[in-house]
């Protein structure tokens, strides 16, 4: 069902999941939405504010894959300037993406427990409630905004050598990371190993 709404979107579709895991043909409908002009955005958890590894490894095998889509990729700093309460979550000092939201033109918006991942579609059961008003989807999609801001959230994209580039402002400058920043070596080490397991339907 949301996959047949986004077919239909005719400017813009906004994405917000924690675990966001796509598979090929899924990033594929992505990359006709933006072969056809219109501005795919998404916002997930960066590897410092994620909780879950497994979750994160299986978003990390398809990040390379989402940008080449020409996917508008942003992950939640664990910092985060963002003031909104209803969709962050305590854990300890960080700050957690936990909204799973759609907005379609800013005149829908889907919000529910589904993750953009293999396991909510499968595995788990899910609720989530589709609501047709540019009101509310408005509404949404500034706050939206506000998370996909420099001083929230790192832009990922792909550098002049085809490299992954975190980009966001600190202290009122303009930071940039070629390496999951707020991490650790151990923290990326692990991430690495968890990336080489096939578990990638069970995530």
């Amino acid at each position: 069902m949301l996959g047949e709404r986004a077919s239909k979107v005719k400017h813009e579709l906004l994405i917000e999941s924690p675990y966001f895991v796509l598979e090929d043909h899924q990033i594929e409908r992505l990359r006709e939405l933006k072969a056809r002009g219109i501005t795919v955005r998404a916002l997930t958890n960066s590897t410092a504010s994620n909780d879950v590894l497994p979750a994160q490894a299986g978003y990390a095998n398809t990040r390379m894959k989402l940008l080449r889509a020409g996917l508008d990729l942003y992950e939640l700093r664990p910092d985060s300037g963002m003031t909104r309460r209803w969709s962050l979550r305590a854990a300890g000092s960080r700050a957690a993406l936990h909204a799973k939201t759609v907005v379609f033109d800013r005149e829908s918006v889907w919000i529910g427990s589904f993750n953009l991942d293999p396991r909510s579609l499968t595995i788990n059961t899910e609720i989530g409630v589709m609501i047709d008003s540019p009101e509310i989807a408005g509404q949404v999609a500034e706050s939206m905004d506000e998370a996909a801001s420099a001083g929230s959230a790192y832009h990922v994209t792909l550098d002049e050598r085809g490299k992954l580039l975190w980009t966001a402002e600190k202290d009122g400058k303009v930071a940039q990371y070629h390496a999951d920043p707020g991490t650790t070596l151990w923290h990326r080490f692990k991430l690495g190993f968890v990336r080489l397991l096939p578990i990638e339907s069970q995530i």
